[in-house]
């Protein structure tokens, strides 16, 4: 049971096209809210709530709906100044669970004077679930045939585009009734409709990080009149649908600069008195082409001890995601395979390596919220080759993960109803605030540096984070500065540069830097 179900885990955050001209008008027949306890544990006080809201945003004599579900965090500091809306990323990430789990951290960031709201968008939860597979069997044996890169061999980029058809297929068949209501434009619509619910001052504040800038970007787009506050960490280019990730060789050389100076083979594994980066880093990209064509045999399960080049691509890419976190965990396992420590490596395996067993239908929807968002399509094989040629070169041991997601997208059939199709150059009523990382392997800088000429008004902050979004890679002086945004409206000077706080091999937490117990 090999790992090319990472081809699901590591579907990225895509750029997409969209539209609607600005809509700055209060909802109409605006629902209430329905508040009770949650079913399951917050990490600060707050409450469960669901609102009904329009199936359908194009069918406006329609009176079909839908339960939007979301949670709330109370603030901290009284009175609430109103609320705050999130959105983590994914797409399709659960926000009610990420708010329960990250809600006491959020408070710090936001400055404890607003209620948090982590809401989960359609497709997302039990918001218009969808699902490609009949049953969980066949979902796993499905994601079995699933390459998980396009160049993990001479016949890997036929095999994606031919299981790109299947999955089309599949997902049209099983949720052509709900696949196109779950477009991002229609989510931000949702948001408006839960800011009016809330019936605070009309206004929409906002923190959204990944694919969360991407829906930040879409909803200042749709509704500049309606914004408040709203930031934006860790930016997808909303115009460039097929946006490169140049940063992930910078990010990988990062960790490893940060290995080499522990000067500690117990934190950093891969530690050698006389390497260097450059030579660490040489020596993965050695350890990947060797297992490209002759994968190593680590013991005697069948399942789980054959390293193969997908194995070691996907390894890498989460823990860079999640530096603090996975430093020490993605060095040992690495070290273990090179040194054919078996022991070593069956313990880390589990902490660094995607088990596609553990996948759910949440998958289906995450794929669908991109693929029916983008527009580009094609059944010409050598058009999608040269696609992933040209995204696969921006990163020599991440570009061909990246392509493989948007590839998957080629064939898709069906459409977002209600795309944004409009201009993002925009000038929202107040400015917005916009968050970006050097170091960050799935949204590079630059694009936060194309949507901060976007939005008239805007700052971007350069947060020097080793990983993706700060709330990955925290720092007081990021911290602060959102946390002075949402209190009172003040952006940093633009130009600003912050800081992580503490290094990749630390041994910190984020929860270190947020002053607050990591959740139970």
């Amino acid at each position: 049971m090999r790992s090319s179900s990472l081809w699901n885990v590591f579907l990225l955050e895509l750029p997409f096209a969209l539209a609607y001209p600005h809509q700055n008008q209060k909802s109409q027949n605006i629902s209430s809210i329905s508040w009770s306890n949650c079913t399951f544990p917050l990490a600060t006080p707050g409450a469960c709530g669901t609102l009904k809201v329009p199936l359908d945003y194009t069918h406006s004599s329609s009176k079909e709906t839908l339960d939007l579900q979301f949670v709330r965090a109370d603030a901290v500091k009284k009175p609430s100044r109103g609320s705050i809306l999130i959105n983590q990323g994914g797409p399709g990430l659960d926000g009610q669970q990420f708010t329960a789990t990250f809600g006491a951290a959020l408070q710090v960031m936001f400055g404890g004077y607003y209620d948090i709201i982590g809401f989960d968008p359609r497709g997302t939860g039990k918001t218009l679930p969808l699902n490609c597979s009949p049953n969980p069997s066949e979902r796993f044996r499905f994601s079995l045939l699933a390459p998980a890169t396009t160049n993990s061999s001479n016949t890997a980029l036929g095999a994606s585009w031919a299981y790109s058809d299947l999955l089309a297929q599949a997902c049209y068949e099983n949720g052509r009734d709900v696949g196109d209501l779950m477009g991002t434009a229609f989510v931000a619509r949702d948001m408006i409709q839960i800011v009016d619910a809330l019936d605070e001052d009309g206004m929409l504040r906002y923190w959204g990080q990944s694919y969360g800038t991407y829906l930040g970007a879409t909803v200042a787009a749709m509704f500049p009149e309606r914004i408040d506050k709203l930031v934006i960490d860790g930016v997808i280019d909303p115009v460039e649908e097929y946006d490169p990730a140049p940063a992930g060789d910078l990010a990988l050389n990062k960790y490893l600069e940060a290995c080499i100076a522990t000067k500690n083979q117990t934190l950093c594994p891969l530690y050698r008195p006389n390497a260097t980066a450059e030579s660490l880093t040489n020596q993965i990209r050695d350890l990947v082409e060797e297992v490209k064509f002759e994968p190593i045999v680590m013991g005697s399960n069948t399942t789980t001890d054959l390293v193969t080049y997908v194995d070691i691509k996907g390894a890498i890419n989460n823990p860079l995601r999640l530096m603090i976190a996975y430093a020490t965990p993605l060095a040992g396992w690495l070290n273990a395979i090179l040194t054919r420590d078996t022991t070593t490596y069956r313990l880390l395996r589990p902490r660094v390596v995607a088990d596609p067993a553990t996948l759910d239908s949440t998958l289906d929807a995450v794929q669908n919220i991109r693929c029916t968002d983008t527009t580009w399509r094609t059944d010409n094989i050598e058009e999608a080759r040269d696609l992933v040629h040209r995204v696969s070169n921006s990163s020599s041991l991440y570009g061909d993960v990246y392509a493989s997601s948007f590839l998957a997208c080629s064939k898709w059939r069906m459409q977002a109803k209600g795309r944004y199709e409009g201009d993002f150059k925009t000038k929202t009523k107040n400015p917005i605030l916009i968050i970006g990382s050097p170091y960050d392997l799935r949204t590079p800088l630059i694009s936060a540096q194309k949507v901060n000429k976007l939005f008239d008004g805007s700052v971007l902050l350069q947060h020097n984070g080793y990983g993706h979004c700060v709330m990955y890679s925290p720092g007081q002086c990021a911290i602060n500065a959102v946390q002075t945004y949402f209190t009172n409206g003040t952006l940093p000077n633009p130009g600003t540069t912050c800081e992580q706080d503490y290094g990749i091999f630390s041994g910190k937490t984020i929860w270190d830097s947020f002053g607050v117990a990591p959740p139970s």
